[in-house]
């Protein structure tokens, strides 16, 4: 391995250690609003490790190339439609779908966060990982998909619903996976990002 496959090997680990002091502090600073802690952790993790990040591993070019819309056949829909069924009875699971409603501007703004989240974490939680171990089983999708779940403690331990927690974790390792197959399977990432978005619209809705 070189360095970049080095760094991206341990990249997962740092991501949870740097993330949740930073999810812990901005809910000091906002202790009355949650969401907002959450809202602007989220933003910083786009920013630093979405984008920052994954153009640093893989670059300009084949970010684009990963992300440039594909046309789809029958048997990508169906691909597609699998996991966000499966959404869509997941979140009537008790303590899955606690997303609060009474702020319009705050719920406005989580909606929003499928379309970052479906595109900046597929860039690098599916698309580095694809790019540096394209032969590689473990590092392409098992690896990159608990930790992906993993991650989410962090913005998940300042939300107000301790159950919604694990239940995100759980829901994110199995879309991770499933993700990181239809990737493999369809080699871009244009796919799992249709998924990731409208998983997540239908978890915020």
């Amino acid at each position: 391995m070189n360095t970049k496959h080095k760094l991206a090997v341990i990249a997962p680990v740092l991501i949870l250690v740097v993330m949740y002091p930073v999810f812990q502090v901005l809910a000091q600073i906002f202790p009355d609003n949650w969401r907002v802690a959450w809202l602007l952790g989220l933003l910083i993790y786009w920013l630093i490790w979405g984008l920052g990040f994954s153009l640093l591993m893989i670059g300009k070019k084949t970010i684009k190339v990963l992300v440039k819309p594909q046309k789809p056949t029958i048997s990508i829909v169906l691909l597609v439609l699998f996991p966000l069924v499966m959404t869509a009875i997941f979140k009537f699971i008790p303590g899955t779908g606690a997303y609060d409603k009474t702020d319009t501007v705050i719920y406005l703004l989580v909606l929003l966060t499928p379309f970052f989240n479906g595109f900046f974490e597929e860039i690098l939680w599916r698309g580095v990982y694809m790019t540096l171990f394209p032969r590689n089983l473990w590092l392409r999708i098992v690896w990159p998909s608990v930790w992906f779940a993993l991650w989410h403690y962090a913005p998940g331990s300042i939300s107000v619903d301790t159950g919604h927690v694990l239940a995100l974790m759980i829901g994110s390792l199995f879309l991770g996976l499933y993700s990181g197959f239809l990737a493999k399977r369809t080699n871009t990432i244009w796919w799992s990002i249709v998924v990731h978005v409208l998983g997540g619209i239908i978890i915020v809705m």
